[in-house]
């Protein structure tokens, strides 16, 4: 029994229904079977390499585009006043922003004031942010919490781990309270966390902990 040719080709169906042969010229002998298996023309011609090469170049360089475009959003200057982002902890210790925009929920920080040299924060209750690269290094930011009175943080202790959460998520630990044109810390009475914001506009944040307040 002869076993059936191979078809290699990966674009034919299964079952694909072969084509019928021709059928014979008047007069004209046809020719004789070769004997044996009868090849089967290979798929993969110079037509089909060249095509599937300038697939597979226009896909990488579509790919390329994509991760130059993200790169560069990420690069395209330093933040500036009214400007939102969230911090994320790097290599060897060091911090770095991400801007985001402000009703986004993982904006953590507002910057109020980009001072282009090194300069202090007009209270302590700001996060001091230095830039350390790009062509405007040695910037400082001064970041205070992007947050308003009803929202629930976790993690208020660590200035990059902290994030605005729901409420009844049980990760939250404090809920916040603003007090505006206030600079007066007695306002939050028993809270964990106080920050005294001078603005525009000025502002008492207060971190009230879990239990009667959340």
């Amino acid at each position: 029994m002869t076993t059936p040719p191979f078809d290699d080709n990966p674009f034919r169906s299964p079952g694909y229904a072969q084509p019928a042969p021709m059928p014979p010229v008047p007069g004209q002998q046809p020719m004789p079977p070769v004997p044996g298996p009868q090849p089967i023309p290979h798929w993969f011609t110079t037509k089909v390499r060249i095509t599937l090469v300038a697939c597979v170049v226009a896909a990488l360089g579509l790919g390329a585009l994509g991760a130059m475009g993200v790169y560069w959003a990420g690069r395209s200057g330093p933040p500036s006043d009214g400007d939102c982002l969230y911090l994320t902890q790097e290599a060897a210790g060091r911090l770095a922003y991400h801007r985001v925009g402000c009703a986004a929920n993982n904006a953590t920080y507002k910057v109020e004031t980009a001072a282009s040299r090194n300069s202090t924060c007009s209270s302590n209750g700001y996060v001091r942010f230095r830039t350390t690269s790009g062509s405007e290094s040695g910037r400082t930011l001064c970041l205070a919490l992007n947050v308003r009175t009803g929202d629930c943080l976790r993690d208020i202790e660590d200035e990059v781990a902290i994030a605005k959460v729901s409420c009844t998520d049980p990760a939250a630990t404090d809920r916040v309270e603003v007090f505006s044109r206030s600079r007066d810390g007695k306002e939050c009475e028993d809270a964990d966390d106080i920050r005294l914001y001078y603005g525009p506009p000025m502002r008492v944040v207060c971190m009230l902990p879990r239990g009667e307040n959340i």
